[in-house]
């Protein structure tokens, strides 16, 4: 762990601390903060226009304080990246693999937009207040996040990933987005004649290990069809994928049963058990 620098608050009567820790080993698997050098910039227009946008949000690190609403340089908000929903969560579990020594993280990139209000000012909108303000600052209403005209996502693709640690060595084995990369991103007006790659599709995707592959679910490319997909557990390569029910949330697993393997689905109020034909002409598994 190593001390850095971290901004200072402009909320008044607020003081932080002048530095925070970071580790310096492992490699970070998400964005860290938000800068300029992380926007989109598949066309300079769209470069331009994240530029403008972006101009009116206190960009910034890891630890980055939150905004009152009069602050002083008029920006709407202050930018926490990871924030909300991104990075690793509890819907889109890592996974550990005892054969290769590797940790599996899932991530998908996302921030959330701070800004807060004097104190007397967010009682005013309990319905039941005390009658007492304890705190100068709170929370209000959601900021206004920021939005690109087209659409797209102000920052640089992948949207989603998962990153393969060796724990062995401490070091990154490989890093994919996951899934396929949205119609609504590939097609948009915006980046016609533009071939983007495989940016991910920016979904909390969840993990299971077997012993020779790593599989994971996630959707299509038009966000209708879930998938199965399964990777070499030590190149991140695509091995195969099939058609599944629906899309597994917060997390699967792996059984035997009478000799076969099963891959459990968690599907909305279901679980959905996913085997080789084999188990199915032998009276076992499929369905729901």
């Amino acid at each position: 762990m190593e001390e850095r620098a971290v901004p200072t608050s402009m909320v008044p009567g607020e003081k932080l601390s002048k530095t925070q820790p970071f580790p310096s080993k492992p490699p970070a698997f998400e964005m860290q903060g938000l800068t300029e050098g992380d926007l989109i910039d598949f066309t300079p227009e769209l470069r331009q226009e994240a530029l403008e946008v972006m101009a009116n949000y206190d960009m910034g690190p890891l630890f980055n304080p939150p905004i009152h609403s009069d602050d002083p340089a008029g920006k709407i908000a202050s930018a926490m990246c990871p924030g909300d929903g991104g990075g690793a969560n509890i819907n889109n579990p890592p996974v550990a693999d005892p054969t290769s020594g590797f940790l599996y993280v899932t991530s998908r990139k996302a921030c959330s937009w701070q800004r807060i209000i004097p104190g007397e000012e967010a009682d005013a909108r309990i319905e039941a207040p005390t009658g007492s303000t304890f705190a100068a600052f709170a929370n209000g209403s959601r900021a206004r996040v920021p939005r690109l005209a087209s659409g797209l996502p102000y920052f640089k693709p992948p949207y989603s990933t998962i990153t393969a640690y060796d724990m062995n060595t401490g070091d990154i084995a490989f890093q994919i987005p996951t899934g396929e990369t949205p119609d609504r991103f590939r097609n948009n007006p915006a980046l016609e004649g533009i071939d983007i790659g495989d940016t991910g599709t920016g979904n909390a995707i969840t993990m299971v290990t077997t012993a020779n592959m790593l599989v994971y679910s996630d959707m299509d490319s038009d966000g209708t069809t879930a998938l199965l997909y399964g990777i070499d557990k030590r190149t991140g390569e695509e091995i195969g994928k099939i058609e599944v029910p629906a899309q597994s949330r917060y997390g699967m697993s792996s059984w035997m049963h009478d000799g076969h393997q099963y891959i459990i689905l968690q599907t909305g109020a279901k679980l959905t058990a996913m085997a080789l034909p084999g188990a199915k002409s032998d009276g076992g598994g499929g369905g729901h």
